[in-house]
């Protein structure tokens, strides 16, 4: 019987050791695993990115098309309707008025 309880002990105490060194095996799998992973998800997102520039460059024309002449602006004008032109005319004077604070 004591002989039986020495070999229970005994064994107790080689669960605990393997149980610590498989835990050590395990967690050095999972960092090699995780930093693995971290770093094959770092390149696609890289690839992912550089993808989707050059998918915007292929598919996006820039047009500018805006006339800022002075001869178009008065043409613009012409065309607003008397509300507009009151809303413009306000305006004008309130930076009319800024200009000559600024004078100052």
């Amino acid at each position: 019987m004591k002989e039986s309880l020495k070999e229970i002990f005994l064994m107790g105490l080689g669960a605990v050791s393997l149980t610590g060194e498989k835990a050590i095996e395990l967690k050095e799998d999972l960092l090699k695993r995780g930093e693995s992973f971290y770093e094959k998800g770092k390149v696609a997102n890289e690839e992912l990115k550089h993808n989707i520039k050059e998918k915007i460059k292929e598919n996006i024309t820039v047009v500018n098309v805006e006339d800022d002449s002075f001869d178009s602006l008065a043409k613009k004008i012409e065309n607003l309707t008397d509300e507009e032109k009151e809303m413009l005319s306000k305006i004008l004077k309130k930076e009319e008025k800024k200009e000559k604070k600024n004078e100052k």
